[in-house]
């Protein structure tokens, strides 16, 4: 089977370095560069990208705000974010992991680096393709990336953090199952389902509901959404999987 090269996006505003990064990946995968991230959001917008090399250190807008613009951007969801970066401080090392990002990369980066870390990201979303597609749905960027690391080497699992694109989503895809949280700002995850219901047209996609708290009061307000599964935060790895295959398993008895 033939694999394409990925398309690679290099964001930097030091246009040696985009050259630099351009060229080592020239043997592996097509690469486009943009100048900071006007030009970086003006071109996801219009391109398919499989990969996101990041600069941290911009002016107008860092590195740490364009990551944010990204996972706001219909057209990143599910795209892998690398920072590669001069800056090795402790700070900078741990804000990339908490807002988000799916690796870092130190300056100068050796070529092999480079390409070994593009070609491992790229593998993991192609090979993703294959398997059963959770949707993870939470304001919180930095649990959905727990929930990405819990069940993602089992699942393909899209991590949204907003109502508004989850439901763009749903508009053009069709996940296996939703892991929905219920205390997010605008709204709930009962209010959530709702919308969902009414977007799939009576074609519902099983659910399981996560929040901090499961009273009574949670409960009615989901009853009438009838969610698959209720699961109480923070939720272990074990408890997750074993919510999700349950799930799903008893989704597929039901349609033999």
């Amino acid at each position: 089977m033939v694999v394409r090269k990925p398309n690679v996006l290099i964001v930097d505003d030091d246009v040696q370095a985009l050259e630099v990064m351009s060229l080592y990946l020239q043997e592996i995968a097509y690469t486009a560069t943009a100048i900071g991230g006007r030009q970086a959001i003006d071109y996801v917008r219009g391109h398919e990208v499989d990969v996101i090399l990041l600069d941290v250190n911009m002016p107008i807008m860092d590195g740490f705000k364009l990551l944010e613009q990204f996972h706001n951007l219909k057209e990143c969801i599910n795209v892998p974010i690398v920072f590669v970066t001069g800056q090795r401080d402790k700070y900078t090392v741990i804000n990339s992991a908490f807002m988000g990002s799916d690796g870092y990369l130190a300056k100068p980066v050796s070529k092999e680096v480079l390409q070994e870390k593009v070609l491992e990201m790229y593998e993991k979303k192609r090979l993703a393709a294959n398997r059963k597609t959770v949707l993870a749905v939470d304001d919180d960027m930095t649990y959905l990336k727990l929930i990405e690391r819990y069940i993602g080497d089992t699942y393909n699992v899209v991590i949204i953090n907003s109502t508004k694109l989850a439901l763009d989503y749903l508009g053009k895809h069709r996940p296996d199952l939703i892991l929905l949280d219920y205390q997010m700002p605008l709204y709930n995850g009962a209010s959530f389902m709702n919308m969902i219901h009414k977007k799939l047209d009576g074609d519902p996609i099983p659910v399981i509901i996560l929040s901090g708290v499961i009273d009574k009061d949670v409960l009615r307000d989901c009853y009438v959404c009838n969610p698959q599964a209720f699961l109480v935060k923070p939720v272990s790895k074990e408890a997750l999987l074993e919510g999700i295959d349950r799930v799903l398993n008893k989704r597929e008895e039901e349609t033999e």
